[in-house]
């Protein structure tokens, strides 16, 4: 049976408790799933922490703004749109999101390294115009949707054998991405620009 936290969905109610600083630290890391358009607008000051945290709804977190680490090590899905024009200035921990919806990061930005160790599905347009430095890290990664990271400059990708990539899939040097995945037989593991293509490691 679920808890009346996890049915929270009016967006009124949720932010009357996220100006009682308190009650929402204490509140949150109860939670579970947070549905479409609970958080919208939002601004995080602190760390965002929901170590139960599950699933994440469309739109959930759209034009967010999240100034600490954002912790959620057990969330699994993230909907369409759920962080669209968000801004993560801490460290991103979701280590084990498996499932990206189409859009769910657009135009969003980062600071660090892509640290997804059990990702295996991103939809097309996922983190499309959103910045990434750093390495690429998704050794379960299977299916890449169309431009799901278009604009991002990775420099150093670990993914899954025989992944499905979309058209521009993986930003910059992305055809040569594909390329030379192909060209080393899809293997799994470590490829490094070394600025024209992508060397395979073991």
């Amino acid at each position: 049976m679920e808890t009346k936290i996890e049915l929270i969905k009016v967006e009124e109610i949720i932010k009357s408790i996220q100006n009682e600083n308190e009650l929402f630290n204490k509140i949150m890391p109860l939670i579970k799933s947070i549905d479409q358009n609970a958080f919208r607008n939002s601004q995080f000051r602190g760390e965002f922490n929901c170590p139960y945290l599950q699933a994440v709804g469309n739109s959930a977190f759209l034009n967010s703004e999240f100034n600490g680490v954002f912790n959620c090590p057990d969330l699994q899905e993230v909907g369409q749109f759920a962080f669209s024009l968000s801004y993560f200035r801490g460290e991103f921990n979701c280590q084990n999101l498996q499932e990206v919806g189409k859009h769910a990061f657009y135009y969003s930005q980062f600071n660090g390294d892509f640290n997804c160790q059990n990702l295996q599905y991103v939809g097309n347009g996922a983190f499309e115009l959103s910045s990434f430095n750093g390495t690429f890290n998704c050794p379960k990664l299977q299916i890449i949707g169309d431009y799901a990271f278009a604009n991002s400059n990775f420099t150093k990708i670990t993914i899954g054998a025989n992944a499905n990539l979309g058209e521009g899939c993986i930003g910059a040097h992305s055809d040569e991405f594909i390329n030379d995945y192909e060209a080393n037989g899809r293997q799994a593991g470590t490829y490094v620009w070394n600025g024209e293509h992508w060397i395979y490691q073991k």
